[in-house]
């Protein structure tokens, strides 16, 4: 067990079919979980975040309207509501603090477009400050150097990732030039967005094209602009699919991207010019639309959204291959994974 005040590595599991979050503690040597706490969400739980300050977290109730703030016991792995906003924007597909804790930063898959809450000093959700329309089924936010630039994809048909310069002083969101980066194929549909090892790098997973595209980051203007676009699929496979999530490796030197359909998780080498190149596909439960990777590097977590059900799996430090560990069954329709310290 950690010592008093000595940091501990847990996993949470939002299960949108149960309405809960679930925390649990995970080994740092064998990468077993064991559950500590579950804690009933409020809503149809889903995409989640952490306050920079690590005692509060924040949860997109995705198959409704409304965001929830909870204030987050470290020491039990409690969690209790501090509040719920409605925000009449249907499907929060994904949501963002900003460095400093100051805004919570929401997408939206159906009703579409971005959104800006202020946050309050003990991390409730407080007034709308913007909401910019940039179309329907936006399905992420990042944000890059310091916040400066915001970044939204949406799948198809809308087919884009629109681009942002972010004021970190007011929460204001401003088009960039272009306003939007649209990808060669109308069938592509960007999904979920991850910054590269170097500064310069970004990798955008799509949907509907079954691909991962490299993307040279202009840190000076803030704007993307595509140079490889990879299959995450194997060559021999026919019956399509879609693509859900995308992670960079702690070390820097791969990238993994998980595939609904055909059940896998696909693991890129990434060169020293930003290319990729697959080296492998690892099974993993139904419908993988969640997986995150553990701090350490060492241990990887699938949930299976159609399985109820998520497997560990250990990281080979040499290849970077996932070995199956141990299956946990948590619940009703896993949307979100999140592994971090406390």
């Amino acid at each position: 067990m950690p010592k008093p005040n000595q940091k501990r590595t847990v996993l949470f599991v939002s299960l949108t079919g149960d309405e809960q979050i679930k925390l649990y503690d995970l080994d740092a040597e064998s990468g077993v979980l064991h559950l500590r706490t579950v804690s009933h969400a409020h809503g149809p739980s889903g995409a989640l975040c952490l306050h920079p300050n690590g005692k509060v977290l924040y949860d997109a109730h995705v198959l409704s309207t409304t965001l929830a703030s909870f204030r987050l016991d470290a020491s039990t792995g409690e969690l209790a509501l501090i509040n719920k906003v409605e925000t009449g924007i249907e499907t929060p597909a994904h949501l963002i603090t900003d460095r400093h804790g100051r805004f919570l930063l929401t997408a939206y898959y159906t009703g579409g477009g971005i959104t800006v809450h202020r946050l309050a000093a003990d991390g409730a959700i407080g007034e709308l400050v913007q909401y910019v329309n940039t179309g329907e089924k936006a399905h992420a936010v990042l944000a890059a150097l310091d916040d400066r630039f915001v970044f939204v994809p949406h799948v198809c048909p809308v087919n884009k990732t629109s681009q942002f310069h972010f004021d970190g002083t007011t929460g204001l969101l401003t088009p960039n030039d272009p306003a939007a980066l649209v990808p060669a194929d109308e069938n592509t549909g960007p999904r979920h967005i991850c910054l590269g090892p170097r500064d310069d790098l970004v990798y955008i997973v799509n949907e509907q094209g079954n691909t991962v595209t490299a993307h040279h980051f202009d840190s000076v203007r803030g704007t993307l602009a595509a140079f490889q676009t990879v299959s995450t699929l194997p060559a021999d496979y026919t019956e399509g699919g879609h693509t859900a999530h995308v992670e960079l490796h702690p070390n820097g030197q791969w990238l993994y991207a998980s595939n609904r359909g055909h059940d896998s998780i696909v693991g890129f080498q990434i060169a020293a010019d930003g290319t990729l190149r697959p080296f492998g596909y690892f099974a993993v439960p139904a419908s993988p639309r969640s997986f995150n990777i553990d701090p350490s590097g060492r241990f990887l977590y699938c949930a299976g959204e159609a399985a109820d059900r998520m497997t560990a799996y250990a990281v080979d430090a040499a290849s970077g291959g996932l070995s199956p560990l141990t299956d946990y069954a948590v619940g009703k329709s896993p949307f979100w994974v999140m592994v971090t310290t406390l």
